[in-house]
């Protein structure tokens, strides 16, 4: 099943994935730049057990109309991790989780 998110402006700590919400494997990632004229920066992709926090990504700056996907080294146990976002620079955004 996947998930899909847009966001308007910044983000800050959001959680696309809540833990024990969601089982089974991420086989991507899927960032997109959705502003007409300002770049995305992902600030941070991350996952939260609720006491330590691990980047998966940091300081990433994605080009109006690009995206970026990951589709290597993103399992991680949706039992035990939220998976968060933060973004910056005022930009849209697409996430797609699969």
């Amino acid at each position: 099943m996947a998930v899909y998110k847009n966001f308007t402006g910044n983000t800050s700590n959001t959680d696309l994935l809540k833990k024990h919400l969601n089982s089974g494997n991420i086989s991507q990632i899927a960032i997109t730049c959705t502003h007409d004229t300002v770049d995305l920066i992902v600030d941070r992709l991350y996952i939260d057990d609720g006491t330590t926090e691990y980047d998966i990504i940091a300081n990433v700056k994605i080009p109006v109309g690009a995206t970026l996907v990951l589709d290597h080294n993103v399992s991680y146990s949706s039992k035990l991790f939220d998976l968060k976002i933060t973004t910056t620079n005022s930009s849209n955004c697409t996430v797609i989780i699969k």
